[in-house]
């Protein structure tokens, strides 16, 4: 699993992508997107092994980035 952000001023883009492995266990990409962007004030999605999406708040980046590891666990089968 694999989720990166970019900036540009206050709009954040999301990238996620999942393993085989990772998709079978139960972890999904456009779930981690929908619920980073969330954290930013957007929206996004997408198939199970590569989604996109994006925020309205740069500043909750890295909060958005610091929550994929506890949400993936939630997913784990």
């Amino acid at each position: 699993v694999a989720v990166l952000a970019s900036a540009a001023g206050e709009k954040v883009t999301f990238l996620a992508v999942c393993g085989k492995a990772a998709v079978k266990a139960g972890v999904k990409a456009g779930e981690i997107v929908k619920h980073v962007c969330t954290v930013c004030g957007g929206n996004g999605g997408g198939k199970p092994d590569s989604a996109m999406g994006g925020g309205k708040d740069a500043s909750k980046m890295d909060e958005a980035l610091n929550a994929v590891a506890e949400f993936v666990g939630t997913k784990v089968k």
